[in-house]
């Protein structure tokens, strides 16, 4: 079902943040002498397409449409969509701050403080885990109370496959999902 795909989805966006809480605290403890650029780099990736272009394409464009205008959902919706926005706003501060480092590293200068790093990685993992946790609560309502008709999810899931397609297809979630393991067995996770 629809809405149970999305539970899903929660499940890795959920390991997403405890890795990205754990290189915040590292960066912050200043024990971070194993956490690669590359490393940052692949979490600004997963951030971008696997979170908010794949994970939340499926929410604003197949189910909140198909749901806002339910039992008065139009309200939880609006700020469900205001939050997607500030996911992207922490997300684009981040890779901003990585691009300037990169090039810092090429051209030979000196890296800043590795501070904003560490608040950009805390902020967006407070975001995923009080977004979701609000989200959640939503799903389980429309569960609930059977709000869903079979014919809409039936759309709603046609739709999740042109946002699928719309991030790489099968193959590139497969991969994205593989970078995720990545980062959760590196040494700085344990």
């Amino acid at each position: 079902m629809a809405t149970s795909d999305l539970k899903k989805d929660h499940l890795f966006v959920k390991r997403f943040g405890e890795v990205i809480q754990k290189c915040s605290d590292k960066i912050y403890a200043d024990e971070d002498s194993n956490i690669l650029l590359e490393d940052l780099e692949i979490v600004s990736v997963v951030m971008e397409e696997l979170i908010d272009t794949f994970h939340h394409g499926k929410e604003e464009k197949a189910y909140f449409p198909n749901t806002q205008n339910k039992n008065s959902f139009s309200e939880d919706i609006r700020k469900f969509l205001i939050e997607h926005e500030l996911g992207r706003r922490i997300a684009g501060m981040f890779k901003r701050e990585l691009l300037t480092r990169r090039k810092c590293i090429i051209e030979g200068k000196q890296v800043d403080s590795k501070e904003p790093i560490a608040r950009f990685l805390k902020s967006y993992a407070v975001f995923i885990t009080d977004h979701l946790e609000k989200e959640d609560k939503f799903f389980d309502i429309i569960e609930s109370k059977d709000i869903i008709s079979i014919d809409e999810d039936k759309a709603i899931r046609n739709h999740y496959e042109l946002c699928k397609n719309k991030s790489g297809g099968q193959a590139r979630i497969e991969e994205l999902l593989k970078l995720l393991e990545y980062l959760e067995h590196r040494d700085w996770m344990k």
